[in-house]
């Protein structure tokens, strides 16, 4: 398998590449420039001694001291071997000359001319010239003609190492070149480390985030725009991770809601069809005896009918209690609540309670405020009290049973429904609230009970945004704790006056 190249490496090379590309095209051009206008200055220096020289045979002056000083001048320099010959155009007779007097260029050797200037001089390119044994290529070619045509002057510039070096480029330029192309490979390697450092941040996340969920990163990202490209992803792979984890666990949550749900619907269903199957048996077996029996006495067939009786009112009674049960359930909070005065509620329950007879030789007390407003349902409100009077009344084996208030806060009133009776053992108080929960099978049947009257207890007190527990009572019997919310209005109000402590009803 090809092993892949590093990205860093790769960076680099690239970066490098283009940088040392752009290096030499320049110094191409810089040497090119440098080199024509090193070229255009000695074919300068040249034309302007000919012009000069031309000039003063065309004034009649004479050149001899000219072309001396020319001569001397030359002999210090790089063309000291450059030769200036005047011909008479008309003999073709030398006139004056400086250095060696040499032939016309060939027309071959014009044709392979480097250029050629305005005024008919030729720069020939080095070492393409070159005249018999002994001669030097020529870098330069001129020949120029008076205005009356009499005079030519020809410039013969041959090639020489001192022509040659003066035409060279200075070794400093190349040396800045070389300094500024050194200078950009050190900054291509650490702008492209540095940019490799980014990119493997988030190449290692990339690998990591897509092999293991629980990686939570970390990346130290330099402070840049791809730092801030990276935390950004980061954070928005957070986000989604995080959203994913609430998903899940709202979906584990909701399952296991529904599961327990489902649960409870298997279990109510199990214990609402063994509590139908006794007064149901009890009511067929009433009616199987009665007619099978056409001609029992009058007074057992009463007795059997008041006993199939009493266990239709319970089949009733259950039925309703799991009326109540299953709407309390699906309201999800629908009860419709309102202010009430729990004095005057508590005070007509206690009224009916002793009118009826419903509690038997039992005291009932209270000791509620005057104007104590609640904000709840009168209808639950009344099933809730009324039960826990029923129960006290049927299991607590007491003389007295009371409600009173244990304080109350900013939201809230907490009261206390208490009896004097037996109690119930510490293990039974867990599960007083549960469905069909008896802590005496037997004597909760015979008392009537459907196990469903605390359960319904609970539910409408939390459907009323209250909250009840249960507890053993210093000195016996059972106390329940229940809160009832405050209306808002209510909040901030002075504390309204009590009614008589410990009020009796009997």
């Amino acid at each position: 398998m090809r092993r892949k190249i590093k990205y860093q490496l790769r960076l680099f090379l690239t970066a490098v590449v283009c940088i040392w590309a752009v290096i030499l095209m320049f110094s191409w051009l810089v040497y090119r420039q440098e080199k024509k206008l090193r070229v255009e200055s000695v074919i300068a220096r040249i034309n302007l001694a000919n012009g000069n020289v031309i000039d003063a045979l065309e004034g009649n002056r004479n050149v001899q001291p000219y072309m001396d000083f020319i001569d001397r001048y030359l002999d210090d320099t790089f063309l000291r071997d450059m030769s200036i010959v005047i011909y008479n155009t008309e003999t073709g007779r030398v006139i004056h000359n400086v250095g060696k007097v040499l032939p016309g260029v060939p027309a071959a050797s014009i044709g392979r001319a480097y250029n050629k200037l305005p005024d008919g001089s030729m720069v020939l390119r080095m070492h393409d010239v070159a005249y018999g044994t002994g001669h030097k290529p020529l870098f330069l070619y001129s020949s120029r003609i008076s205005h009356d045509g009499k005079i030519e002057i020809r410039t013969f510039v041959p090639y020489s190492h001192e022509l040659n070096k003066a035409l060279e480029i200075d070794v400093v330029l190349w040396i800045m070149i070389l300094g500024v192309g050194i200078v950009g490979t050190f900054l291509a390697y650490f702008v492209t480390a540095h940019q490799a450092k980014n990119v493997a941040l988030l190449h290692d996340f990339a690998k990591r985030a897509a092999a293991d969920r629980d990686f939570i990163p970390m990346g130290d990202f330099p402070s840049d725009e791809i730092g801030d490209i990276s935390r950004q992803i980061v954070a928005i792979y957070n986000s989604r991770m995080q959203a994913i984890v609430r998903r899940e666990r709202e979906h584990i949550i909701a399952l296991k809601a529904t599961e327990e749900k489902n649960q409870m619907k298997r279990v109510m269903t199990d214990n609402i069809s063994h509590e139908l199957k006794t007064p149901i048996g009890i009511i067929r077996a009433y009616i199987d005896m009665l007619l099978n029996q056409p001609d029992m006495p009058e007074e057992d067939r009463n007795h059997f009918l008041s006993k199939a009786q009493v266990n239709v009112e319970r089949l009733v009674s259950m039925l309703n209690d799991l009326s109540t049960m299953t709407r309390l359930e699906e309201s999800n909070g629908n009860i419709p609540l309102k202010e009430i005065d729990f004095h005057n509620l508590v005070f007509n329950i206690a009224e009916d309670t002793l009118a009826s007879g419903l509690i038997g030789k039992m005291d009932f007390r209270y000791n509620i405020p005057f104007d104590c407003m609640i904000l709840g349902n009168e209808g639950l409100l009344n099933s809730a009290l009324q039960n826990l009077i029923k129960n006290s009344f049927a299991y607590s084996q007491g003389t007295q049973m009371g409600i009173e208030v244990l304080g109350r806060t900013e939201g809230y009133f907490t009261f206390s429904f208490y009896d004097n009776g037996v109690g119930v053992a510490e293990e039974h108080l867990p599960h007083l609230f549960d469905r069909f929960y008896r802590v005496d099978t037997g004597r909760s049947r015979k008392a009537g009970g459907t196990g469903l009257g605390l359960p319904i207890v609970k539910s409408s007190i939390n459907t009323m945004g209250g909250s009840i527990s249960v507890r053993r009572r210093r000195g016996g019997g059972l106390e329940f704790i229940f809160t009832l919310p405050r209306p808002k209005a209510a909040k901030g109000t002075k504390p309204t006056p009590k009614a008589p402590a410990d009020e009796p009803l009997s």
